[in-house]
């Protein structure tokens, strides 16, 4: 029988350098692994390995010569990419893509070896903003566009579904499958706010018209916000689509005490809200789940939210 829920990380996501005083620092990663401990799952944290289709996953998703260019400002020491948002170091390009290449094995584990039923990827940088040939919002490769991909080829895998939680709207992921019907990208956020996308009109284009679906909060919202979205669009939307696949975007910025997002959700709330995903995913996808670490800037905030989510990830069905 496969293991409830196993936790990934990856020694090079420390490497990814963004200087002094910035919000997205491997301090993020302390914290993360606080919540790990408060939730009692210390056993369950492995390195992953990097999967041998990553560079291929990459390439499928963010065009060669963006590829390229990341990785030759990397090695030529530059500290910015693409604009002030995306300071970057000799590591960057290495840590983005072990980032990819954890979360595929994760999925790999889940959804092709059955080894475990879900897994948290505890990785940085995030991914959410990336877009295919642009760097943005301290995001390089769309980390979970890449599993998404990957999912996509696996026999028995038609549906997947992106359930995108961070405070900022994952515009990098909705542009990258905003044509598909295969890939349903859903997302709370507060809006209007960084990066300026994500209205409620947004809903997909062509093909995947009606295959978007974005839910703004204006600043402030709460507990009761996201949990009656939850009760009363997400769920039945996910019953409706049926996927056979479950990822999650999982920013635990719009926590009461993040520095960035300007909402007041507690911890409390994304452990419930975690809870009725897993239920949801018992429903379709065998109580398989990933769920990818995004945003989250707040050390109390962040430990105490990935404790939360962790409790109600690890719950056996």
């Amino acid at each position: 029988m496969p293991d409830e829920l196993t936790i990934y990380t990856h020694p090079l996501f420390r490497r990814h350098d963004t200087g002094f005083g910035h919000p997205e620092s491997a301090s993020r990663l302390e914290h993360a692994r606080e919540g790990v401990d408060r939730a009692g799952l210390g056993a369950a944290l492995v390195t992953a390995e990097i999967h041998p289709d990553t560079d291929r996953l990459i390439a499928k998703v963010h065009s060669a010569q963006y590829e390229r260019e990341l990785e030759e400002a990397c090695q030529a020491g530059m500290r910015l990419f693409h604009s002030l948002d995306n300071p970057i170091s000799s590591a960057t390009w290495g840590a983005a893509r072990a980032a990819v290449g954890s979360a595929v094995s994760a999925a790999d584990a889940i959804w092709k070896s059955e080894t475990t039923r879900r897994a948290f990827v505890m990785a940085r940088p995030p991914g959410h903003h990336a877009e295919r040939a642009e760097a943005m919002g301290f995001c390089f490769f769309n980390t979970i566009a890449c599993v998404a991909e990957f999912l996509r080829e696996q026999p028995g895998i038609e549906r997947v579904l992106i359930f995108d939680f961070d405070v900022h709207h994952g515009n990098g992921t909705q542009s990258l499958f905003e044509e598909r019907d295969d890939v349903f990208y859903v997302s709370t956020h507060r809006y209007p706010f960084y990066p300026g996308t994500g209205a409620a009109a947004e809903i997909g284009v062509g093909r995947g018209r009606g295959f978007t679906k974005n839910i703004p909060f204006a600043g402030g919202a709460g507990d009761f916000d996201y949990l009656n979205a939850m009760d009363t669009t997400i769920l039945p939307l996910i019953d409706d689509y049926a996927p056979q696949a479950i990822l999650l975007s999982s920013g635990f910025d719009a926590h009461r005490r993040d520095p960035l997002g300007g909402m007041r959700v507690s911890e409390h709330a994304y452990g419930e809200i975690t809870e009725r995903l897993v239920e949801a995913a018992g429903r379709h996808s065998g109580g398989r789940m990933l769920s990818l670490l995004e945003g989250g800037y707040d050390p109390e905030g962040l430990a105490a939210s990935v404790a939360e989510h962790l409790n109600a990830l690890s719950f056996p069905l």
